[in-house]
């Protein structure tokens, strides 16, 4: 019986420790994308600004996000 609760109480904490890292880390990993985009995208054209990629990354990333 004990074993169980010990697996029961580390899924929780596991749990509750991913859901920290996601909400901590997330904006990173979204402002790294962004990044990678607009660096693609400027080699890709080479007459677009930089506002204009990032206007594009951005609104492309965060149309995949909510899908």
């Amino acid at each position: 019986m004990s074993k169980n609760i010990y697996f029961i109480l580390f899924i929780i904490i596991a749990s509750f420790l991913l859901y920290l890292t996601q909400s901590k880390y997330g904006k990173v990993s979204l402002n790294k994308s962004i990044s990678a985009c607009v660096i693609a995208q400027m080699k890709k054209d080479n007459n677009l600004t930089k506002s204009n990629a990032e206007k594009f990354c951005k609104k492309e990333i965060k149309k995949k996000i909510k899908d």
